[in-house]
């Protein structure tokens, strides 16, 4: 890695030796990309090799080596001149050292909690705490024999045979096309491309990310005419062919089958950053065509594996409902990556009417490929040719895959339902009778078959298993084959993380979970007595992030279910609040949730399934929605009790008392593709600090010396109450215009703000209002609308729509831009706004009177709040109401006597040194953490 302070003299170099080389042309751009990789490499050997040196602890930073060089100079001083004064400043320095090294290394310790998420694995925190206690970290190294292995994995991986002239890399060759999405790379696809790549492990060049992302416009411009002409002639670099091969043995299985590793490739960066933008552009034209099946829900923008879970659920509670069979047939393809044959896909995509330069492309990045396998213990010093399937590790074989797949289910669909995510199948068929259940799976099997037959894939009859879904005691025998191998027939089968029992009790995954749990239950036993990591905030970090995401995932598919095995994971949940908090265990468990501000599980689990359902109450074609129509149907109106969460939800969804807008389809891919990649102007600092004496008169010199004769309007939105209306307004002071909105009590002044800011596009672009600046003092709009919408975790439609106006001006030739102010920093135009929309808040025009689907989505807080203050107050008056007495005998010293126990629900005295005095005293949760809930949730 480059250091800090090297990266400017690895840009000047690079520079130098770009300007030595000859301009572009289509006769040698081959040969100069040979030249510029060459200058990034060569420009990265000058720096200083690391090898031998200490290597630092993780929260070290240069705050820690000038504290450390100070106290070595202070020794220095004091050896060379034993003084007592030199000594009383070497002990000062050395004390005030070991205070700040003890400061960094907690602080280290918390933010790396901070930045744990729930995919992070305990066995990365593991690691971290090695190293935080300085202990060697040893890598667990396979003691079996590579040579039992290595031999299998690279034939299956890259089987020696003579490949078709179809399999082959296409020669360069000019081709004409008038697609939009066919045109050059433009800069700003290029630095969206680049924003939030960090880097992994390099390709055979050694080149990363970051050589190009922190380099300058210059060298990004080089890049750019570079894989244009890839683009333009259909052909890649030699070099990007070559990857190396990394094989990841698979959590459980055997080291000695060739079919337990999984083999992840290393591509080069550069052609990396390609694949990110071919990938934008594909993934747009494939969402904006509805080509993928609406079955398959895998690496798809906007759903999830809680998809595919809620509705096989949700059939089967239809099936329950209407007593019936369902059965599912739950498939595993063997190696469906490393099948996938190329020239199957690129007629696939020609038939598809895929860009032809694009096909071209993505042909010529994944054809006639050279890997190098390497491993821990031994590495194939030749390589071998790969003539069929897509990389694992690359950004587009996922989408790639679905491509490819994008006709399966209509092999199966006239006989029975399917999911796919992406190379995960279900098949499943509800009916009284099993018999016919059976003759339809058969049959879709066939089929499936067939079809996999053609496209190059097999399924793994061994991995397969069928389950008969029913509450009925009494269960035929059920014959499903593939071929002439028959399926397991099981009570429980793991499907995308869950696993789902016949009666769907969920006992079996609980015990699951409660024992994965267990891991990250000893992580914190094990940080609880180290002072740098047995702080109550790191610890509830950590438990947040490696245990409780366990029971966050698709808990709430399966409630309700059996009793006790939701009681084992809140024992887990108690355990691990007692080492969060240091409580004793006589400690009530609704106290600890209350001081821990972690909600009982139950309440917990209609949070997340609200939040999931109304995500997707946005979207009009949902294949949930009317599942659960027809589950409410089939259910007694007075029936409440045994309800699915999930039912709950929609009723609640249901009954909201305004009306949400719904799309056809994701929001993101209806927007034209250019108004996604372009950059916006939008002005983040105008130089006014807010509550700053004379923000008006800065705002008014700024406005004559950069935006001389522009058009100032004003926006903004105003809510006094939970209960209330948003208003919005946007005020012209030019022409004394007002335009005044109102949104319903469910949005948010977030929703507000955008709303003003798109009414005021619309008026400029209605009214050719050249030339026009809209000021707004909401700060996390405009992150919003300059975000890249591809990368961004939020994509909000009201801020689509702003970035598709504002594209609308740009090709109308409308100047328009939009720039941050402070709010009630005394400048006019903002204070009349905001008394417009406050005015807008009951006098406002109704336009845009629906709710978004975020908007929604927070409303699963104030309902968790709620609930969570009743099933207090209920424990709470139970509890310190009753005094339970249990008397028993017993011999003690040969002696009978009567033992009395007194269990009561305040709290030992003692305990007044672990806990606040807000448990001591029992008050309600939203009254005892200073921080909305929201916010730890």
């Amino acid at each position: 890695m480059i250091g800090r302070n090297e990266w400017s003299n690895f840009i000047t170099s690079v520079e130098d030796k770009l300007s030595l080389i000859q301009p572009c042309t289509s006769d040698n751009f081959l040969c100069i990309y040979d030249q510029f990789e060459k200058a990034l490499t060569s420009s990265a050997k000058n720096r200083k090799s690391r090898k031998g040196q200490r290597v630092s602890p993780p929260w070290w930073d240069s705050d820690c080596s000038l504290a450390i060089v100070e106290r070595k100079n202070a020794e220095d001083v004091y050896i060379a001149n034993m003084s007592m004064d030199n000594f009383i400043n070497y002990k000062r320095i050395a004390a005030r050292t070991k205070r700040l090294l003890k400061k960094k290394k907690k602080q280290g310790w918390i933010r790396f909690c901070e930045n744990l998420s729930p995919r992070s694995p305990p066995s990365l925190v593991w690691r971290y705490i090695r190293r935080y206690r300085g202990s060697l970290n040893v890598e667990d190294i396979l003691s079996n024999d590579p040579s039992l292995w290595l031999e299998g994995f690279s034939d299956k991986l890259a089987p020696p045979y003579v490949p078709h002239s179809s399999a082959l890399r296409p020669p360069p060759a000019l081709l004409p096309s008038s697609d939009r999405l066919d045109s050059p790379f433009s800069m700003d696809e290029l630095q969206s491309a680049l924003s939030g790549l960090t880097d992994s492990s390099p390709g055979i060049d050694g080149i990363p990310y970051s050589f190009l992302s922190k380099s300058s416009l210059k060298v990004k411009q080089a890049y750019l005419e570079l894989i244009n002409y890839f683009l333009e002639y259909g052909v890649t670099p030699c070099s990007w062919s070559k990857q190396i091969v990394v094989p990841i043995l698979k959590a459980g299985k055997d080291p000695r089958d060739p079919n337990s590793r999984r083999p992840i490739s290393l591509s080069s960066a550069l052609a990396k950053i390609l694949e990110h933008l071919i990938k934008c552009r594909l993934e747009w034209l494939i969402e904006n065509r509805g080509i993928l099946a609406k079955t398959q829900f895998g690496f798809r923008k906007g759903m999830s594996t809680l998809d595919s879970l809620a509705i096989l659920t949700t059939d089967i509670h239809i099936a329950f409902k209407r007593r019936e069979y369902l059965v599912g047939v739950f498939l595993d393809i063997a190696s469906a990556y490393d099948n996938v044959l190329l020239p199957v896909l690129r007629q696939k995509m020609r038939q598809l009417s895929i860009p032809v330069k694009l096909t071209r492309l993505v042909c010529s990045l994944f054809m006639e490929r050279s890997i190098y396998i390497k491993s821990p213990t031994t590495s194939l010093d030749s390589p071998k040719f790969v003539w069929k399937g897509l990389p694992q590790g690359s950004v587009l074989s996922p989408l790639l895959y679905s491509l490819y797949t994008y006709d399966l289910d209509k092999s199966v669909d006239c006989f029975c339902d399917i999911l796919q995510y992406a190379d995960d199948l279900a098949l499943y068929y509800a009916s009284p009778s099993l018999a016919e259940t059976n003759v339809q799976l058969n049959l879709a099997l066939r089929y499936l078959t067939d079809w996999l037959d053609r496209h190059g894939l097999s399924l793994s009859p061994t991995k397969c298993t069928a389950v008969i879904f029913t509450r009925k005691r009494n269960i035929p025998d059920l014959d499903v084959v593939i071929g002439e191998h028959s399926i397991t027939v099981s009570n429980k089968v793991k499907f995308l993380g869950v696993i789902l029992d016949s009666r769907l009790s969920g006992s079996h995954h609980m015990n699951y979970v409660a024992q994965k749990c267990e891991r990250g239950v000893n992580v914190l036993r094990s940080l609880s007595g180290v002072w740098w990591g047995a702080h109550p905030y790191s610890q509830k970090l950590l438990y947040n992030a490696i245990v409780r995401s366990h029971f966050d995932y698709a808990s709430f598919i399966l409630d309700p279910c059996n009793k006790a095995a939701l009681e084992k994971i809140d024992k887990v949940q108690y355990k691990c609040l007692r080492i969060v908090s240091g409580a004793m265990k006589s400690t009530p468990t609704n106290a600890l949730q209350v001081e821990c501000v972690d909600p009982p599980l139950s309440l917990r689990r209609q949070y997340l399934c609200d939040r999931f359902f109304l995500g997707i109450w946005q979207s009009e074609s949902h294949p949930l929605l009317s599942k659960l129509d027809t589950l409410k149907r089939l259910c007694h109106a007075q029936e409440t009790h045994g309800l699915s969460i999930l039912l709950k939800s929609f009723i609640f969804a249901s009954n909201l008392p305004h009306p949400s807008i719904k799309f056809k389809m994701n929001p993101l891919f209806s927007v034209p593709y250019d108004a996604l990649v372009f950059q916006p102007n939008v002005v983040m600092d105008m130089g006014i600090v807010k509550n700053a004496p004379g923000a008006e008169k800065t705002l008014t010199l700024k406005l004559q010396s950069e935006w001389p004769g522009w058009l100032p309007v004003f926006t903004d939105a105003s809510k006094f109450s939970d209960k209330s209306n948003v208003g919005l307004a946007v005020w012209l002071p030019k022409y004394k215009i007002t335009l005044n909105f109102k949104l319903p009590p469910e949005s948010s002044v977030f929703t507000g703000e955008a709303t003003a800011i798109l009414e005021a596009l619309l008026y400029t672009e209605s009214h050719k209002l050249n030339k026009t600046i809209i000021l707004s003092d909401s700060s996390s709009c405009l992150h919003s609308i300059i975000s890249f919408p591809f990368k961004s975790k939020s994509k909000f439609p009201i801020i689509l729509q702003i970035r598709q106006t504002l594209f609308r001006c740009k090709t109308q030739g409308i100047e328009v831009a939009i720039a941050w102010i402070p709010g009630h920093s005394g400048i006019i135009g903002n204070e009349c706004a905001d008394s417009f929309a406050k005015d807008a808040v009951s006098l406002g025009l109704d336009t845009h009177y629906h709710n978004f689907a975020h908007d929604l989505a927070s409303l699963a807080g104030p309902r968790l709040d709620n609930s969570w203050k009743e099933c207090w107050e209920a424990s709470r008056n139970i509890k310190d109401s009753v005094l339970v007495m249990r008397a028993r005998l017993c011999t003690w010293l040969g002696f009978g006597c009567v033992i009395v126990r007194f269990v009561t629900a305040a709290p030992a005295k003692d305990l007044s040194t672990t806990f606040s005095l807000s448990v001591l005293t029992f008050k309600p949760p939203f009254m005892i953490s200073s921080l909305p809930l929201s916010q730890d949730l």
